[in-house]
């Protein structure tokens, strides 16, 4: 049994490594100099600078002499104050999709549950956010401002979720950085006047993770047993629960979870035993999130007559695979959705239908749409600095952000290097001290990234991914703690 879960774990973080590091050569050499329109070349810049900052990292020390109560302080106003100063300068206006969210959260707060745009039947998921759109404006007015300091909260929350996540697993340096970066994450910072789904659903779904990485270090052959442990476990089916009614990916932590129990956990010496404490760990999270999902929707679907636990891929599908828009958002495949009047079932069916034909009908072109899918979706963070500045006021600052992109491009690009080289560094460090908890990482960087092969890509759906690769990229940075398995 040991042999086989050494092999597992070499092949999952050897594989972690080989993408990370693919990915890092095409955001340095391609999708950067390309968004810059700069030689391929220039990236050679992109890499020296990543490695200068992990040197000052690996060598400076003045940053954990600061006192912990004055660096958390400082921490939360890092956190806090670019985001505050982008949003008040940089004034983003809904549209697309975020349009439609605001608009039914200013719907249902005024009691309209059923004013949202007709497509939403089809993705009963883009509801969740809606209504918590809904409860914020009853209570502070329906303002714009109002989401976006929700924004704000969200991500001053999520630096202090991966800061903790890096204490507990490797130690308060760790910690330290990745707080640090968090804060800094450039792209998140121009995100956050955006009201999007993905603030909330990053607090839920990473805190998850952490609550999950929590359970496995702290409960182990010593201390488990059938009456302890419970509350940890349903609060992590609760949080993954919250957030799959956000967006509809995070239950990828549920065979995650069950894979590490069952494989690398081993909690007696009596295989039975230890059999049915890793039975019931799995139970609870899985009941938890079933449970949590049908209590919710019952009121949910009460007032909007729309079934929010229900989600299905064959659309996404359907867009991932068309090989002309390079597996992104298209007209032509969002037509489908008035063809089959908004049906939720037949749009799903029929989607799947014609994208299983388009993979068997022309296999060889398969690998061309993967390559260009995987440089539209992990090859650049653009998507603060787009998404932020398209539909904008027409103030003199706002003017002047975006007659630069160049300059925020490239501050995003080259901390999306530094993240994804701090990753292969962490990959290294766990590999030398053989530290089984990474595999929760990379299990679901590995299943987000082969999941959207198929599935519609745009360059912000890895954003699930950013806040646990700076949580895991501060590790190599402190000597292992007590290892443990």
């Amino acid at each position: 049994m040991n042999r086989l879960k050494d092999s597992i774990f070499y092949i999952i973080v050897w594989g972690a490594v080989a993408l990370l590091g693919f990915i890092t050569l095409l955001s340095a050499f391609k999708s950067g100099p390309a968004s810059l329109k700069l030689p391929f070349y220039s990236g050679i810049a992109f890499i020296l600078a990543a490695g200068l900052v992990i040197f000052i990292f690996l060598k400076a020390n003045l940053l954990y002499k600061i006192n912990l109560k004055v660096f958390l302080v400082v921490l939360a106003i890092l956190a806090l104050i670019p985001r505050l100063v982008w949003i008040y300068f940089i004034r983003t206006q809904p549209f697309s999709d975020f349009l439609h969210l605001y608009n039914y959260g200013v719907n249902a707060s005024n009691g309209d549950f059923k004013g949202f745009v007709d497509f939403y039947a089809v993705f009963p998921f883009k509801m969740s956010f809606g209504l918590a759109l809904a409860g914020l404006y009853s209570v502070f007015g329906t303002g714009l401002l109002v989401a976006k300091l929700f924004n704000v909260i969200m991500s001053v929350c999520l630096v202090f979720i991966v800061y903790a996540g890096g204490k507990l697993l490797y130690g308060e340096k760790a910690a330290r950085i990745s707080g640090l970066l968090l804060a800094l994450w450039p792209a998140d910072i121009m995100f956050t006047s955006v009201i999007a789904s993905e603030h909330l659903f990053l607090v839920l779904f990473t805190g998850a993770v952490v609550l999950i990485l929590n359970f496995i270090r702290k409960y182990s052959f010593r201390n488990y047993g059938i009456a302890n442990g419970n509350l940890s476990l349903l609060a992590i089916g609760l949080l993954t629960a919250l957030a799959q009614l956000i967006r509809p990916m995070a239950m990828i932590l549920l065979p995650v979870f069950a894979v590490y129990v069952l494989l690398f956990k081993q909690y007696r010496a009596d295989s039975l035993a230890s059999l049915g404490l890793k039975v019931k760990s799995i139970f609870l999270v899985f009941a938890a999130y079933y449970m949590a999902i049908n209590l919710i929707n019952l009121p949910v679907q009460k007032v909007t007559g729309v079934d929010v636990t229900r989600s299905d891929s064959g659309f996404n599908l359907l867009v991932g695979t068309n090989d002309k828009a390079s597996g992104m958002f298209n007209d032509e495949d969002f037509s489908i959705i008035a063809k089959y009047d908004y049906d939720i079932d037949r749009v799903h069916a029929e989607a799947r239908k014609i994208a299983i034909e388009r993979i068997t009908s022309n296999p060889q072109k398969l690998p061309g749409l993967f390559l260009r899918k995987i440089d539209k979706l992990w090859g650049n963070e653009n998507y603060g600095y787009y998404w932020s500045t398209t539909p904008v006021k027409d103030s003199r600052l706002e003017n002047t952000v975006k007659s630069y992109p160049r300059v925020f491009y490239g501050v995003s690009q080259a901390f999306y290097v530094l993240v994804m080289l701090m990753g292969i560094c962490a990959c290294f460090y766990n590999l030398r001290e053989k530290r089984y908890d990474v595999l929760i990482v990379l299990m679901i960087f590995g299943g987000i990234f082969l999941s959207y092969l198929l599935l519609e890509v745009q360059s912000r759906y890895h954003l699930p991914v950013m806040p646990l690769l700076i949580l895991l990229g501060g590790s190599f940075l402190e000597p292992a703690g007590d290892r443990f398995q």
